[in-house]
Parts: structure tokens; sequence; C-alpha cells
């Protein structure tokens, strides 16, 4: 039997008309056109690509207007990036294994260790008992990166993968199981 939409108790979770998941109603945005159907960010990304609005939006340069959207949009004492500290029960191994995947040793003291890559620090901390982290990095090209670290017989580098939500990703597991999972948007026709 179904209930009027009225007399539906509100769960907070609605179901992509797309994929069929159950979701947080945050994570979710309701169909103008059809009331009472939902899609989800992964679905929404798949029907732009199919539909070639990505392609459109990727020409204009995000980064390049970012800067100055920033300058008007920021108040004073506003943060503007967030760096994970991952642990590390041995700084210098940590930095020689990152070294291998194509990180600079940017500051390394007692109990601290910084790692830059183009821009993208990584941050790690020493503990002797390490319950590992995750972290995200945004890279140009995840494809060509994942080659590269595998043609430098780098350890700890996972397959690579389409995700449903627009990204190609892989993840590089360090010594001390830290996953840092790295990607980038998935090109255009594939």
């Amino acid at each position: 039997m179904t209930r009027p939409a009225d007399t539906v108790p509100d769960t907070g979770f609605r179901r992509c008309g797309c994929c069929g998941r159950q979701r947080p109603a945050g994570e979710v945005a309701e169909l103008g056109v059809t009331p009472g159907v939902y899609i989800c960010a992964g679905c929404a990304l798949w029907a732009a690509r199919r539909a070639g609005l990505l392609s459109a939006l990727r020409e204009i340069r995000i980064r390049d207007l970012l800067p100055s959207f920033l300058n008007r949009a920021q108040a004073p004492h506003t943060a503007t990036a967030a760096i994970p500290i991952l642990p590390s029960s041995d700084l210098d191994r940590t930095a020689a294994f990152y070294a291998r995947a194509g990180f600079t040793d940017a500051d390394h003291h007692d109990g601290y260790l910084l790692l830059n890559n183009d821009g993208v620090e990584l941050h790690f901390a020493h503990h002797d008992t390490v319950t590992p982290g995750t972290c995200f990095v945004h890279v140009a090209d995840a494809t060509k990166m994942w080659k590269q670290l595998r043609e430098r017989g780098v350890d700890g580098v996972g397959e690579i993968a389409d995700q449903d939500y627009g990204l190609r990703e892989f993840v590089l597991t360090d010594p001390d199981g830290n996953r840092v999972r790295i990607g980038s948007a998935i090109p255009d026709g594939q």
C-alpha cells in the first residue's frame, strides 16, 4: 500500500531517482520539473558529462577566476587552505618514500616534516604509535602521475579507477599506512 506523500515520515534521506541509492537530504537535489524526484551529485556529474556540459565548463579556467573572487569574498583572517597533518613513525623514511613520488623536503625539524610538490603540501608529525590518516590531493592528470609512480617502482600505488562522482583516482599508501588519495577530473570522452 502506498501512502500519500504528505503522510510519509521524513527520515532525512532521499532516494536518487537515477542510481537508486539513499542519500542524506543535503546531498541530493530535487528536480524542479519533477517534484519528489531527487538526483545525487554523482549522477548529476554523469548526466552533465553525457550532455557535454562539463567540457564547456572546463573551458572556463576556474583557477584564473579564483584569486579575484577570493579577494572580493574574503574577510580578514578567513581560512584559505586546510592541510592535514599525517602521522609518521620515522620522518626520514617518510621523506625518502615521498621523494620517490616527487615530493621535496621543504622543512624538516625535530618531530615535524613538511613536503612539497608543485605547491601541494603534505605535513607529517612524528608519533611512536601511528594510527594511519587519509588525505586527498588534486592533480592535473591522475593517469599520468599513476603511470610515473608505477614506472619508478614506488611501493603502495593502488589501482586507478574512475569514480561515479567524476574523478579518476588511485591511492598511494605510505609505510605507516597513511592513504593519500590522488585524483583528477575524468577526461572528456572517457
